[in-house]
Protein backbone atom coordinates (compact mmCIF):
# COMPACT_ATOMS: atom_id res chain seq x y z
CA UNK A 1 0.00 0.00 0.00
CA UNK A 2 0.94 3.45 -0.92
CA UNK A 3 1.26 5.95 2.12
CA UNK A 4 0.79 9.56 2.05
CA UNK A 5 4.36 10.49 2.02
CA UNK A 6 4.95 7.80 -0.36
CA UNK A 7 2.81 9.56 -2.94
CA UNK A 8 3.63 13.30 -2.07
CA UNK A 9 7.22 11.84 -2.67
CA UNK A 10 6.07 10.86 -5.70
CA UNK A 11 4.51 14.01 -6.60
CA UNK A 12 7.31 16.09 -6.11
CA UNK A 13 9.88 14.13 -7.67
CA UNK A 14 7.56 14.19 -11.13
CA UNK A 15 7.49 18.14 -10.41
CA UNK A 16 10.88 18.67 -9.57
CA UNK A 17 13.08 20.64 -7.01
CA UNK A 18 10.56 23.66 -5.62
CA UNK A 19 12.16 26.91 -7.75
CA UNK A 20 12.46 29.62 -4.76
CA UNK A 21 14.43 32.45 -6.33
CA UNK A 22 11.66 34.71 -8.48
CA UNK A 23 13.69 34.25 -11.24
CA UNK A 24 13.70 30.38 -11.24
CA UNK A 25 9.41 30.71 -10.23
CA UNK A 26 9.06 32.96 -13.24
CA UNK A 27 11.33 30.63 -15.78
CA UNK A 28 9.45 27.74 -14.66
CA UNK A 29 5.97 29.24 -15.39
CA UNK A 30 7.39 30.86 -18.32
CA UNK A 31 8.64 27.51 -19.86
CA UNK A 32 5.11 26.06 -19.05
CA UNK A 33 3.40 29.03 -21.16
CA UNK A 34 5.82 28.34 -24.75
CA UNK A 35 5.17 25.15 -24.25
CA UNK A 36 1.69 25.57 -24.77
CA UNK A 37 1.56 28.66 -27.22
CA UNK A 38 0.32 28.10 -30.66
CA UNK A 39 2.63 27.49 -33.63
CA UNK A 40 3.95 31.18 -34.36
CA UNK A 41 3.26 32.54 -31.33
CA UNK A 42 6.13 34.05 -29.59
CA UNK A 43 7.11 34.94 -25.91
CA UNK A 44 9.65 37.72 -24.63
CA UNK A 45 10.55 39.69 -21.10
CA UNK A 46 12.68 42.30 -20.33
CA UNK A 47 16.32 40.89 -19.09
CA UNK A 48 15.75 42.18 -14.96
CA UNK A 49 19.32 41.29 -12.79
CA UNK A 50 19.01 37.78 -11.07
CA UNK A 51 17.47 36.71 -8.24
CA UNK A 52 14.59 39.44 -9.47
CA UNK A 53 11.95 38.47 -12.01
CA UNK A 54 11.35 40.21 -15.22
CA UNK A 55 8.82 43.01 -14.96
CA UNK A 56 6.91 42.70 -18.35
CA UNK A 57 5.93 39.64 -20.39
CA UNK A 58 4.72 40.26 -24.35
CA UNK A 59 3.12 37.38 -25.84
CA UNK A 60 3.30 38.15 -29.88
CA UNK A 61 0.99 36.77 -32.75
CA UNK A 62 2.23 35.31 -35.76
CA UNK A 63 1.10 38.99 -37.37
CA UNK A 64 3.19 41.06 -35.38
CA UNK A 65 0.84 41.86 -32.98
CA UNK A 66 1.58 41.72 -28.88
CA UNK A 67 0.22 41.95 -26.07
CA UNK A 68 1.71 43.01 -22.79
CA UNK A 69 1.11 41.83 -19.55
CA UNK A 70 2.95 43.17 -15.86
CA UNK A 71 4.53 40.09 -14.08
CA UNK A 72 3.43 39.41 -10.33
CA UNK A 73 6.05 36.90 -9.00
CA UNK A 74 4.90 35.15 -6.00
CA UNK A 75 6.59 32.12 -3.91
CA UNK A 76 2.85 31.75 -2.62
CA UNK A 77 -0.90 33.52 -3.54
CA UNK A 78 -3.81 32.75 -1.36
CA UNK A 79 -7.20 33.87 -2.23
CA UNK A 80 -7.17 37.04 0.31
CA UNK A 81 -4.60 38.06 -1.84
CA UNK A 82 -6.43 38.46 -5.10
CA UNK A 83 -8.43 41.49 -4.27
CA UNK A 84 -4.67 43.33 -4.03
CA UNK A 85 -2.95 41.83 -6.90
CA UNK A 86 -6.38 43.15 -9.09
CA UNK A 87 -6.26 46.90 -6.96
CA UNK A 88 -2.67 47.18 -7.47
CA UNK A 89 -2.80 46.33 -11.44
CA UNK A 90 -4.25 49.65 -13.70
CA UNK A 91 -7.41 49.27 -15.00
CA UNK A 92 -5.89 49.14 -18.73
CA UNK A 93 -2.90 46.49 -17.77
CA UNK A 94 -3.17 43.08 -17.77
CA UNK A 95 -1.76 40.94 -15.21
CA UNK A 96 0.66 37.51 -15.18
CA UNK A 97 0.62 36.04 -11.82
CA UNK A 98 3.55 33.49 -11.48
CA UNK A 99 3.96 31.21 -8.43
CA UNK A 100 5.12 27.74 -6.65
CA UNK A 101 1.49 26.50 -7.14
CA UNK A 102 -1.88 28.15 -7.53
CA UNK A 103 -4.96 26.25 -5.84
CA UNK A 104 -8.09 25.60 -7.71
CA UNK A 105 -9.90 28.34 -5.14
CA UNK A 106 -6.74 31.09 -6.61
CA UNK A 107 -7.04 29.86 -10.31
CA UNK A 108 -10.83 30.68 -10.14
CA UNK A 109 -10.62 34.11 -8.98
CA UNK A 110 -7.61 34.70 -11.02
CA UNK A 111 -10.05 33.81 -13.66
CA UNK A 112 -12.82 35.80 -12.52
CA UNK A 113 -10.60 39.11 -12.37
CA UNK A 114 -9.47 38.34 -16.13
CA UNK A 115 -5.92 38.02 -14.51
CA UNK A 116 -3.46 35.39 -16.48
CA UNK A 117 -1.48 33.36 -14.96
CA UNK A 118 0.70 30.21 -14.95
CA UNK A 119 2.39 27.53 -11.52
CA UNK A 120 5.61 25.54 -11.66
CA UNK A 121 3.02 22.54 -11.78
CA UNK A 122 1.57 23.54 -15.21
CA UNK A 123 -1.43 24.70 -14.21
CA UNK A 124 -1.61 28.20 -16.73
CA UNK A 125 -4.44 30.60 -18.09
CA UNK A 126 -3.40 33.46 -20.55
CA UNK A 127 -6.25 35.51 -22.10
CA UNK A 128 -5.82 38.73 -24.72
CA UNK A 129 -8.79 40.43 -26.55
CA UNK A 130 -5.89 41.79 -29.05
CA UNK A 131 -4.20 39.86 -30.02
CA UNK A 132 -7.06 37.59 -29.62
CA UNK A 133 -5.58 34.29 -27.42
CA UNK A 134 -7.06 31.55 -24.58
CA UNK A 135 -4.62 29.69 -23.31
CA UNK A 136 -5.35 26.98 -20.48
CA UNK A 137 -3.41 24.14 -19.00
CA UNK A 138 -4.02 21.78 -16.52
CA UNK A 139 -1.08 21.36 -13.91
CA UNK A 140 -1.27 19.84 -10.56
CA UNK A 141 -4.35 19.27 -8.33
CA UNK A 142 -2.59 19.70 -4.78
CA UNK A 143 1.04 21.78 -3.91
CA UNK A 144 3.73 18.79 -4.67
CA UNK A 145 6.09 20.65 -2.04
CA UNK A 146 4.09 20.73 0.85
CA UNK A 147 4.26 18.13 3.12
CA UNK A 148 2.29 16.57 5.48
CA UNK A 149 2.07 19.16 9.12
CA UNK A 150 3.04 21.95 6.84
CA UNK A 151 0.77 24.78 7.87
CA UNK A 152 -2.43 26.04 5.92
CA UNK A 153 -1.11 29.33 4.97
CA UNK A 154 -4.18 31.20 6.32
CA UNK A 155 -3.28 33.41 9.03
CA UNK A 156 -6.08 32.14 11.51
CA UNK A 157 -5.92 31.27 15.29
CA UNK A 158 -3.94 32.21 18.70
CA UNK A 159 -0.23 31.36 16.76
CA UNK A 160 -1.19 33.74 13.91
CA UNK A 161 -2.99 36.18 16.47
CA UNK A 162 0.11 36.71 18.93
CA UNK A 163 2.94 36.51 15.55
CA UNK A 164 1.66 38.79 13.34
CA UNK A 165 0.92 41.18 16.21
CA UNK A 166 4.14 40.88 17.74
CA UNK A 167 5.80 41.66 14.51
CA UNK A 168 3.15 44.73 13.76
CA UNK A 169 3.91 46.23 17.18
CA UNK A 170 7.45 45.89 16.88
CA UNK A 171 10.76 47.33 14.75
CA UNK A 172 14.09 46.39 13.62
CA UNK A 173 15.69 42.91 12.86
CA UNK A 174 14.47 39.75 15.07
CA UNK A 175 15.54 35.98 15.49
CA UNK A 176 12.35 33.89 15.94
CA UNK A 177 13.87 32.68 19.34
CA UNK A 178 13.25 36.66 19.79
CA UNK A 179 9.81 36.54 18.39
CA UNK A 180 8.87 33.80 20.62
CA UNK A 181 9.20 35.56 23.38
CA UNK A 182 8.03 38.51 22.24
CA UNK A 183 4.61 37.01 20.59
CA UNK A 184 4.01 34.44 23.69
CA UNK A 185 3.49 31.91 20.62
CA UNK A 186 4.75 28.31 21.15
CA UNK A 187 7.82 27.25 19.44
CA UNK A 188 6.60 25.04 16.61
CA UNK A 189 3.62 27.25 16.34
CA UNK A 190 5.70 30.29 15.63
CA UNK A 191 8.00 28.78 13.01
CA UNK A 192 4.86 27.45 11.20
CA UNK A 193 3.55 31.37 11.24
CA UNK A 194 6.59 32.36 10.31
CA UNK A 195 6.93 29.95 7.64
CA UNK A 196 3.68 31.20 6.25
CA UNK A 197 4.40 34.87 6.49
CA UNK A 198 8.12 34.35 4.56
CA UNK A 199 6.46 32.32 1.74
CA UNK A 200 3.55 35.36 1.51
CA UNK A 201 6.44 37.42 1.26
CA UNK A 202 5.32 39.59 4.19
CA UNK A 203 8.09 39.18 6.00
CA UNK A 204 11.76 38.11 4.79
CA UNK A 205 14.12 35.91 6.88
CA UNK A 206 17.67 35.19 6.20
CA UNK A 207 18.12 31.70 6.03
CA UNK A 208 18.83 30.75 9.70
CA UNK A 209 19.34 34.39 10.40
CA UNK A 210 17.25 37.06 11.39
CA UNK A 211 13.50 38.38 10.43
CA UNK A 212 13.91 41.50 8.45
CA UNK A 213 11.77 43.94 6.22
CA UNK A 214 8.00 43.42 7.95
CA UNK A 215 5.54 44.51 5.32
CA UNK A 216 3.47 45.29 8.33
CA UNK A 217 0.25 46.92 6.73
CA UNK A 218 0.04 44.20 3.94
CA UNK A 219 0.75 41.67 7.15
CA UNK A 220 -2.08 43.01 8.64
CA UNK A 221 -4.33 43.31 5.73
CA UNK A 222 -4.05 39.33 4.82
CA UNK A 223 -4.75 38.90 8.92
CA UNK A 224 -7.38 41.12 9.02
CA UNK A 225 -9.30 39.29 6.22
CA UNK A 226 -8.53 36.04 7.32
CA UNK A 227 -9.03 35.83 11.10
CA UNK A 228 -11.84 34.70 12.96
CA UNK A 229 -14.69 37.14 13.34
CA UNK A 230 -15.56 37.87 16.66
CA UNK A 231 -19.40 37.40 18.09
CA UNK A 232 -20.70 40.81 19.30
CA UNK A 233 -23.27 42.01 21.64
CA UNK A 234 -25.44 45.29 21.82
CA UNK A 235 -26.34 47.64 24.29
CA UNK A 236 -27.27 50.77 25.22
CA UNK A 237 -26.04 53.47 28.09
CA UNK A 238 -28.77 55.43 29.36
CA UNK A 239 -26.52 57.83 30.94
CA UNK A 240 -24.88 58.47 27.71
CA UNK A 241 -21.31 57.53 26.18
CA UNK A 242 -19.70 60.49 28.09
CA UNK A 243 -20.98 58.50 31.50
CA UNK A 244 -19.59 55.36 30.55
CA UNK A 245 -15.94 56.80 29.75
CA UNK A 246 -15.65 58.84 32.82
CA UNK A 247 -17.03 55.32 34.52
CA UNK A 248 -13.99 53.36 32.61
CA UNK A 249 -11.05 55.53 33.56
CA UNK A 250 -12.26 55.35 37.52
CA UNK A 251 -12.04 51.06 37.28
CA UNK A 252 -9.14 49.50 36.90
CA UNK A 253 -10.78 46.25 37.81
CA UNK A 254 -13.01 46.02 34.14
CA UNK A 255 -11.29 44.31 31.94
CA UNK A 256 -11.65 46.00 28.01
CA UNK A 257 -9.90 47.52 25.23
CA UNK A 258 -11.73 50.25 23.01
CA UNK A 259 -11.13 49.81 19.27
CA UNK A 260 -12.94 51.06 16.32
CA UNK A 261 -13.55 54.80 14.72
CA UNK A 262 -13.76 55.54 18.85
CA UNK A 263 -9.80 54.12 18.73
CA UNK A 264 -8.72 56.71 16.54
CA UNK A 265 -9.56 60.63 15.98
CA UNK A 266 -11.10 60.48 12.66
CA UNK A 267 -14.34 61.34 13.79
CA UNK A 268 -16.25 61.58 16.93
CA UNK A 269 -17.87 58.20 17.71
CA UNK A 270 -21.72 57.96 18.26
CA UNK A 271 -21.10 54.11 19.14
CA UNK A 272 -18.81 52.92 21.58
CA UNK A 273 -16.80 49.55 20.41
CA UNK A 274 -15.09 47.32 22.91
CA UNK A 275 -13.81 44.18 23.81
CA UNK A 276 -14.17 42.60 26.83
CA UNK A 277 -14.06 38.87 27.65
CA UNK A 278 -17.45 38.92 29.80
CA UNK A 279 -19.86 41.29 28.18
CA UNK A 280 -22.96 40.76 30.24
CA UNK A 281 -20.08 41.75 33.15
CA UNK A 282 -19.10 44.49 31.56
CA UNK A 283 -22.35 45.70 30.78
CA UNK A 284 -23.91 45.06 34.59
CA UNK A 285 -20.49 46.70 36.26
CA UNK A 286 -21.35 49.93 33.59
CA UNK A 287 -25.20 50.24 33.94
CA UNK A 288 -25.52 49.00 30.41
CA UNK A 289 -28.77 47.92 28.90
CA UNK A 290 -28.60 44.66 26.81
CA UNK A 291 -30.77 44.91 23.17
CA UNK A 292 -30.82 42.71 20.01
CA UNK A 293 -29.82 45.32 17.41
CA UNK A 294 -28.55 48.74 17.52
CA UNK A 295 -27.57 50.66 20.30
CA UNK A 296 -24.58 52.85 21.22
CA UNK A 297 -22.41 50.56 23.06
CA UNK A 298 -21.07 47.12 20.63
CA UNK A 299 -19.16 44.44 22.92
CA UNK A 300 -17.01 41.75 21.03
CA UNK A 301 -15.94 38.67 22.55
CA UNK A 302 -12.18 38.00 21.59
CA UNK A 303 -11.15 34.80 19.86
CA UNK A 304 -7.50 35.42 21.70
CA UNK A 305 -6.21 37.68 25.06
CA UNK A 306 -3.56 39.16 21.83
CA UNK A 307 -6.22 41.81 21.90
CA UNK A 308 -5.06 43.15 25.82
CA UNK A 309 -1.45 43.32 24.75
CA UNK A 310 0.40 46.42 24.29
CA UNK A 311 -2.52 48.40 24.30
CA UNK A 312 -2.24 51.98 23.94
CA UNK A 313 -3.31 54.31 26.99
CA UNK A 314 -4.69 57.53 26.48
CA UNK A 315 -6.43 59.82 28.74
CA UNK A 316 -7.25 57.27 31.33
CA UNK A 317 -8.64 55.15 28.76
CA UNK A 318 -7.13 51.31 27.55
CA UNK A 319 -6.83 50.93 23.68
CA UNK A 320 -6.25 48.07 21.33
CA UNK A 321 -3.03 48.81 20.09
CA UNK A 322 -2.99 50.75 17.26
CA UNK A 323 -2.23 47.36 14.75
CA UNK A 324 -4.89 45.48 16.40
CA UNK A 325 -7.63 48.55 15.60
CA UNK A 326 -6.03 49.17 12.11
CA UNK A 327 -7.07 45.35 11.33
CA UNK A 328 -10.25 45.96 12.96
CA UNK A 329 -11.20 48.78 10.62
CA UNK A 330 -10.33 46.93 7.84
CA UNK A 331 -12.19 44.08 8.45
CA UNK A 332 -14.83 42.24 11.09
CA UNK A 333 -17.82 43.95 13.15
CA UNK A 334 -16.26 47.30 13.48
CA UNK A 335 -14.96 47.89 9.99
CA UNK A 336 -14.99 51.26 8.40
CA UNK A 337 -12.72 51.46 5.46
CA UNK A 338 -12.28 55.59 5.66
CA UNK A 339 -11.33 55.34 9.33
CA UNK A 340 -8.87 52.56 8.20
CA UNK A 341 -7.18 54.51 5.41
CA UNK A 342 -7.21 57.79 7.98
CA UNK A 343 -5.50 55.11 10.65
CA UNK A 344 -3.00 54.25 7.98
CA UNK A 345 -1.47 57.87 7.10
CA UNK A 346 -1.12 58.52 10.39
CA UNK A 347 0.82 55.03 11.46
CA UNK A 348 2.96 55.34 8.10
CA UNK A 349 3.77 58.65 9.03
CA UNK A 350 5.67 57.99 12.55
CA UNK A 351 5.64 54.51 12.72
CA UNK A 352 8.39 55.37 16.52
CA UNK A 353 4.95 56.47 17.49
CA UNK A 354 3.82 53.19 17.80
CA UNK A 355 6.44 50.35 16.76
CA UNK A 356 8.40 49.60 19.97
CA UNK A 357 12.13 48.76 19.43
CA UNK A 358 13.25 45.12 19.38
CA UNK A 359 16.27 45.34 21.44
Amino acid sequence: MTSPSDALDAAESAAGPRPERHIDIYRRAASCLEACLPLGWNLSSDRPRSPEAPKRLVVTAPDGESASFAIITSRGVLSGDVARITAELSESDRGFVCAHYLSDPVRRQLDQHGISYADATGNLALVAARPAIWVRNRGADADPWRGPGRPSGVLTGEPSDRVVRALADHVGDMTVPELIKLSGSSTGATYRVVEVLTEREFVRRIPRGHLTTIRWEPMLRAWAAERKVCATRHFTAPQGLDAVRRELTERIDISYALTGIGATDYAAPEVLEVYADDPDEFAGTLGLRPLERGGDVVVAIPWTPVVFERMDRRGGLRYAAPAHVYADLLAGPFRNRNAAEHLLAALTSDESRWRRPVH
